[in-house]
């Protein structure tokens, strides 16, 4: 039975715990990471009332509770970029998995649409240098923001190389696509199925990474 671990969002996301709910339902020993304890303490009420095993502590991936080559399986989806240390989540990701072991992590993509509509010299400029980008608060707040209308306090943005050549300095082996697009003007009016399959496959909003330790 694979073990695997997932860190999320805290306040500055909707934790609902829905990806950690399926990963439980497919059989794996699931354990959830989160630095807030409202998320940990729903998605456990959430585990208990769908009848299912594992658990959820609070932690930071920067600091991780969990001891090196625990975990078969780490998944990863919109928190790392909001850490303030990107790198190091990537580096002790790496170390939690066993030889072999992959990571599913997702972060935000530096050329999205949005960004290139509200900021296009910025997103020129950073496509041209590279490297890890805090996004300031105009871009920030159009991404995550909490039920008091603030923008994330830290958001990472870096391009599909960058996040790549990031990737393969802990695993051996590294894919990263780009994927998603929403409602967002001018695409309010086209079906999501479309903007996806267009814009999001070569400016979404995210980088999805699969990497094999």
């Amino acid at each position: 039975m694979l073990r695997c671990a997932i860190a999320t969002c805290s306040k500055w996301a909707w934790a609902y715990g829905t990806v950690g709910q399926r990963i439980a339902e497919s059989g794996a020993r699931y354990t959830g990471l989160d630095i807030a304890q409202g998320p940990v303490d729903g998605l456990n009420h959430r585990l208990v009332q769908c009848g299912l095993p594992g658990r959820a502590i609070a932690g930071s991936i920067l600091l991780p509770p969990f001891d090196d080559e625990s975990f078969d399986v780490v998944v990863a989806i919109g928190c790392y970029h909001h850490t303030g240390d990107l790198p190091l989540a990537l580096a002790n990701t790496a170390k939690l998995l066993r030889p072999n072991g992959r990571a599913v992590v997702m972060i935000y993509n530096a050329a999205n649409y949005v960004r290139m509509i509200v900021d296009p010299l910025a997103t020129i400029r950073h496509l041209r240098r590279g490297g890890i980008e805090s996004a300031h608060e105009q871009i920030r707040g159009r991404f995550d923001k909490n039920a008091e209308g603030q923008a994330a306090p830290e958001t990472a943005l870096v391009s599909r190389g960058t996040f790549h050549r990031m990737l393969l300095q802990h695993f051996k082996t590294a894919s990263v696509s780009i994927e998603n697009a929403i409602a967002h003007r001018p695409f309010q009016f086209i079906p999501r199925s479309i903007v996806c399959a267009m814009v999001g496959k070569i400016a979404g909003l995210d980088l999805y990474a699969v990497a094999t330790k």
